[in-house]
C-alpha cells in the first residue's frame, strides 16, 4: 500500500511537471480517476467497491455490498447505512456502481468509471448528487469489463458537472408522475417526511422545466409495469431471467479468457463461497431458462420498452426526452430498449441528508442531444454540497492538519478551539469516538497511529 501510494505521488509530480511544461499526454493528463487508464496520462487512485456481481449475487442483496469490500457508505447520509434498512432504502448508496459514485462525491477524484446493466449508474449517481449517462447499448466497447449481459451492459463516467449552463428552450420534455414512478416499498422503506419532500422537490423541478422548455407534457401516459407481463406467466420488466442466463454464460467466457485466475467457471465461484461461507453470502440460486423462453422474454422486453414505451411517447407527443425520478424503474426502460438514459442531481433529503435525482430517457442513438437535459439542469438545481460524512474512526490523541482545517480524533482529546473549523457529524458510534468534517472544502484527511 505504501509503495503504491509513493509511486502514485511520484507519477503525479511527474505529470504535473509535464503539464507545466506544456507536454500533455492526452486530455486526462494528470487527472485522478477511479480506474486504470494510466496510458493516457491519468492517475489511478484506486479500485472502488460495488454491489457484488452487479447486484446479481443474491436477490435483495444490500446495494453497495461485496465480500471483499464490505458495505459501501454514502458520503452524505448521516449515520451511514442503517442495519435495519432494506436493499435501496434511504440510507443506502444504491448500486451497483456504488463506490464509483461515492468516491467522486467524497472528492477522491473528479470522475470515475462505472457500469450499468439496469440502474447501476443512474441510481448511485442520484444518491451521490452527481451526473452520469448510460449510453446507447453497444456505443462503448465492453472488452475487459466483467460482464452481466451483452444485451444490457454499458460503461460510462460519473462526475461533478457544476459549470453546466445549457438551455431548455430547444428541448421538448415529457415527465412521469412521481407518485406512480417510484421504487416499491420492498426496495425503499417508506418514511413519510422523506416521501413528501421527494414529491414536492420533483414537482418543483418539473415546474421549472415547464417554464423553460420548448414544450412540456405533464404526467405522460407511459406504460405501467403490467405491460411487461408475458402470457400471464411472469413480468420481464427487470429482465432478471435473461440477465441471469447471460451472466452464467458470459461470466464463464470472461473468466476463461483471463491470463491469471484461480476460478474459471461459475461453479468454481459457488464452490469458493461454500468453502468460505463464514465470509461470503450464499450464491445466486441457479435459474433454468430454455432457449425459447429466453428469446421470448427478450423480444417481449424490447417490444414493450421501445414500441409501447419510449418510442410511442416520443412520437405521439413530439418530445425529445422523458424525465422521471431516478429512484424508479425508469432505468429498466433504458435496459429493455437499449436506449440512452442520463442521471442528474436534484436536491437533498432533510430526513438524513441523502441526495436524490432525476433520470432522462431519449430515443435510439440520441446520446448527444440527450446530454442536453443534464446540462440544462446544471443551472436549475441547488449547488452541490460538500459531502458531510466522509469519516473513519480514529484512536489516539487529536492531530490537526496544517494544510486544511480538518481532523478526526478521539472525543476525550477535543478542545473547543479545535472544533471551531469543523462540524460534528455524529457521536457514540463506538465508545467516545466523534467524527468531524469540514463543511466547505472538498478535502478530507484522516490520521491514526
Amino acid at each position: 500500500m505504501g509503495n503504491s501510494l509513493s509511486l502514485d505521488l511520484l507519477t503525479a509530480d511527474r505529470l504535473d511537471g509535464g503539464r507545466k511544461a506544456g507536454k500533455l499526454r492526452g486530455p486526462l493528463h494528470g487527472i485522478p480517476i477511479i480506474i486504470k487508464l494510466l496510458g493516457n496520462g491519468s492517475i489511478n487512485v484506486g479500485k472502488s467497491n460495488l454491489s457484488e456481481f452487479s447486484n446479481y449475487r443474491r436477490d435483495m442483496l444490500p446495494s453497495g455490498w461485496s465480500a471483499v469490500g464490505g458495505q459501501t457508505q454514502s458520503a452524505y447520509v448521516r449515520g451511514g447505512v442503517d442495519p435495519n434498512d432494506i436493499k435501496d432504502g434511504h440510507s443506502s448508496p444504491s448500486g451497483s456502481s456504488s463506490g464509483s459514485a461515492v468516491a467522486v462525491s467524497a472528492s477522491y477524484a473528479p470522475w470515475s468509471i462505472g457500469t450499468e446493466t439496469d440502474g447501476s449508474l443512474i441510481c448511485p449517481a442520484g444518491r451521490a448528487a452527481l451526473y452520469t449517462i448510460k449510453p446507447t447499448i453497444g456505443l462503448v466497447p465492453q472488452a475487459g469489463i466483467v460482464p452481466v449481459s451483452r444485451n444490457f451492459d454499458s460503461a460510462d463516467s460519473i462526475s461533478f458537472m457544476e459549470s453546466l449552463t445549457g438551455s431548455w428552450e430547444d428541448i421538448a420534455v415529457a415527465v412521469l408522475d412521481p407518485e406512480t414512478w417510484k421504487f416499491p416499498d420492498s426496495f425503499v422503506k417508506p418514511v413519510s417526511t422523506a416521501t413528501e419532500q421527494i414529491l414536492r422537490d420533483i414537482r418543483s423541478a418539473y415546474a421549472v422545466i415547464k417554464s423553460k422548455a420548448k414544450s412540456f407534457v405533464e404526467n405522460a401516459p407511459f406504460i405501467t409495469t403490467d405491460a411487461f407481463d408475458r402470457d400471464h406467466h411472469h413480468n420481464v420488466l427487470k429482465a432478471e431471467h435473461v440477465t441471469e442466463a447471460d451472466l452464467k454464460k458470459e461470466l464463464e467466457a470472461y473468466l476463461q479468457g483471463l491470463d491469471e485466475a484461480k476460478v474459471r467457471t461459475l461453479q468454481d465461484i459457488i464452490d469458493f463461497n461454500k468453502q468460505y461461507s463464514e465470509k461470503a453470502l450464499p450464491p445466486l440460486p441457479a435459474q433454468k431458462l430454455s432457449e425459447g423462453e429466453y428469446e421470448r422474454d427478450l423480444k417481449h422486453l424490447t417490444h414493450v420498452s421501445r414500441d409501447l414505451g419510449i418510442d410511442r411517447i416520443l412520437k405521439e407527443f413530439n418530445v425529445d426526452v422523458i424525465i422521471g425520478p431516478a429512484d424508479s424503474f425508469i432505468t429498466s426502460l433504458a435496459t429493455g430498449s437499449g436506449y440512452p438514459v442520463a442521471g442528474m442531481p436534484l436536491s437533498y433529503l432533510d430526513f438524513n441528508g441523502r441526495p436524490l435525482g432525476l433520470a432522462a430517457l431519449a430515443g435510439k442513438g440520441q446520446d448527444a442531444p440527450h446530454s442536453q437535459g443534464p446540462e440544462c439542469m446544471g443551472g436549475n438545481v441547488p449547488p452541490t454540497k460538500t459531502a458531510s460524512s466522509t469519516y473513519r474512526e480514529i484512536t489516539g490523541p487529536a492531530k490537526k492538519v496544517q494544510t486544511a482545517p480538518l481532523f478526526l480524533c478521539d472525543a476525550s482529546s477535543i478542545e473547543p478551539q479545535d472544533m471551531a473549523p469543523c462540524d460534528v457529524v455524529s457521536s457514540n458510534y463506538a465508545g467516545n469516538s466523534v467524527f468531524l468534517y469540514h463543511s466547505e472544502r472538498h478535502r478530507w484527511f484522516w490520521f491514526g497511529d
